[in-house]
């Protein structure tokens, strides 16, 4: 990919080093996702930005929905990541739209999950020269530095003091930003990855660190996905003291999984950039870096400040914005949980542009984040009224409705929605969700089966297969195929309660006791306070005449959750009458 062009304003330093801006690329924070706008011949196409991407990348139905050619990847090729391999093909794209610049015939690498944006934007265009990730000021920025020996990187701290850290080279490093830290003692191999929503550490790391799941205080935390099919499990646990080159982080908590293949004990997540500015030096091997502010990892977390460091680079309060930056601070604070400060800036954003839509729908999500659904609708409502075919916002509005009982409005909004999308789309499996929690189990399953037969080397899909088996499951048919869905599931995720729990459903309605008894125990041993689950074993458990276990499951669901007897009578679950 050839460089942008160079950009006239660039920071001064000192001497003769001069450090070019090539390119600037716009950030706005998606939860923990940093999405950049691109364009794709011509469409939009919202990228995340991955540095722990080597290559950029486009998952395989979304190549097809936008039309790319397509061609194998070099014999013995195969894309790898937390998940496990998979396939991989080269898609070009004859017109590639990013930083204001047109890009022509670039390549892609088609493959691995679906992320619910266009693809992975990665190394190869991160890695063409400096990267400066100022994911607080909403931007990223790529630097040629010239004439500049070791000059410090650091150039927004004015003198200030600043961290540093040295990295591999990119050779080294195979075209990632992996550097040395310390965590409790224990030296881990860390990859900078912005595309990980979450730090998280491999368990033979955290082991070494001295911590491991079963220990006290450790605690489940659902399911890391990656390129691949696979999901790994989740651990959160607790460390004393994290060296990333001279800071200091104490009392952190941080996920563990099975990394599986991934050459790397640890992968700083976006968790991370986003209460950080951070510069890469390629042509140094180094890393400088400033605290902007706010949560670190979780709330628990503290910087050591004692030695003279201090908050630098966070955004100017008092910095004139157009309606862009200030929705792009607004996504910032939203991801760092601010929700006073996100509905001020995106209010900004609605008051300076009253017809874009985009604004409106943003401040929604963080109305209804800070529990504020009737706010929320109103501006779900305004945000369609500019643009009926957002597909999105109907999404939203969707839920919103199922969860205020609004079932005929929500199935509104879903019918249009599922008329409207290409038919690989990744949303198709939320819609197939909503569907399933309305009792429209024809259409949720019809949802299902589009997505599953799009994606069939993905991270979500023991989601999908689950997601129908329940669906059949609830709606007492076909349950050959359902069993075979949730056989699937429980294949890929055997230690997932959920996936325990909808085979033990299926049982049921095969009349098969045991079997559904055997799912619902080891379902109720990783999660033992699920209402349902507790009342389906219990109304089994009358039915084989076991009374007294009976009276007892079925009395602690009822006082965990008061209303499951008549969710469960809905499709035809009670306990036998009494003679």
């Amino acid at each position: 990919m050839a460089l942008l062009g160079t950009s006239s304003a660039s920071p001064a330093l000192a001497g003769n080093c001069q450090l070019a801006k090539i390119a600037e690329l716009k950030v706005t924070m998606k939860g923990l996702e940093p999405i950049i706008d691109t364009t794709v011949n011509g469409k939009s196409a919202p990228f995340l930005l991955d540095s722990g991407a080597f290559f950029s990348l486009i998952p395989q139905p979304v190549a097809k929905t936008l039309n790319l050619p397509r061609s194998p990847a070099p014999p013995g090729f195969r894309l790898g990541g937390i998940g496990g391999t998979t396939d991989a093909q080269v898609a070009r794209v004859a017109h590639f739209g990013l930083a204001g610049a047109d890009l022509p015939n670039i390549e892609f690498l088609v493959g691995g999950s679906d992320t619910g944006q266009t693809g992975l934007l990665g190394q190869n265009v991160l890695g063409l020269a400096d990267v400066e990730y100022d994911f607080p000021g909403g931007a990223v920025r790529l630097f040629q530095p010239k004439n500049c020996g070791k000059t410090a990187f650091a150039y927004w701290t004015e003198g200030k003091p600043f961290f540093e850290l040295p990295i591999q080279s990119k050779e080294e490093a195979r075209n990632h930003t992996v550097g040395t830290v310390e965590l409790d003692g224990a030296k881990l191999r860390a990859t900078f990855d912005t595309g990980a929503e979450r730090t998280v550490i491999s368990l033979r790391a955290a082991a070494r660190a001295g911590v491991k799941p079963g220990d006290p205080g450790v605690q489940q935390a659902g399911w890391s996905v990656g390129v691949g099919k696979r999901a790994q499990q989740g651990w959160i646990g607790s460390f004393k003291l994290l060296k990333i080159g001279n800071e200091e982080l104490h009392n952190v908590r941080l996920h563990m999984a099975d990394l599986g293949d991934v050459d790397t004990d640890m992968l700083l997540g976006a968790d991370y950039f986003v209460s950080h500015r951070v510069y890469v030096s390629n042509a140094q091997h180094r890393i400088y870096f400033t605290y902007t502010g706010g949560r670190l990892f979780d709330a628990t977390a503290k910087l050591d400040t004692a030695s003279g460091f201090s908050t630098v680079g966070a955004p100017a309060g008092g910095a004139t914005l157009d309606a862009e930056g200030y929705a792009r601070q607004g996504a910032m604070y939203q991801t760092q949980r601010d929700l006073p400060h996100a509905i001020e800036a995106y209010s900004h954003a609605v008051t300076m542009a009253p017809k874009d839509p985009r604004y409106l729908r943003q401040r929604a999500l963080v109305y209804l984040a800070a529990g504020r659904p009737i706010l929320a609708m109103d501006d779900l409502d305004a945000s369609l009224a500019l643009d009926p075919a957002d597909t999105g916002t109907r999404m939203t509005r969707a839920a919103v409705r199922e969860r205020a009982g609004n079932a005929p409005g929500a199935m509104e909004d879903l019918d249009l929605v599922a008329g409207q999308l290409p038919r690989e789309d990744m949303q198709r499996l939320r819609i197939a969700h909503l569907y399933t929690a309305l009792d429209a189990f024809d259409s949720a399953i019809g949802q299902y089966d589009l997505w599953l037969a799009s994606h069939h080397e993905d991270g979500s899909r023991a989601e999908a297969q689950n997601g129908r088996c329940w669906a059949l499951a609830l709606a007492n048919r076909d349950l050959k195929r359902a069993r075979s869905d949730c056989d699937a599931a429980v294949r890929a995720l055997p230690s997932n309660a959920a996936y325990l729990d909808s085979r033990g459903l299926v049982a049921f309605r095969e009349g098969n006791w045991p079997g559904a008894l055997a799912d619902l125990n080891a379902a109720l041993a990783i999660r033992p306070r699920q209402a349902w689950t507790l009342y389906l074993r219990g109304v089994i458990e009358a039915h084989m005449g076991q009374s007294e276990a009976a009276a007892k499951d079925l009395a602690a669901a009822t006082t965990i959750a008061p209303r499951v007897a008549a969710r469960a009578a809905k499709y035809g679950i009670a306990p036998p009458p009494k003679s």
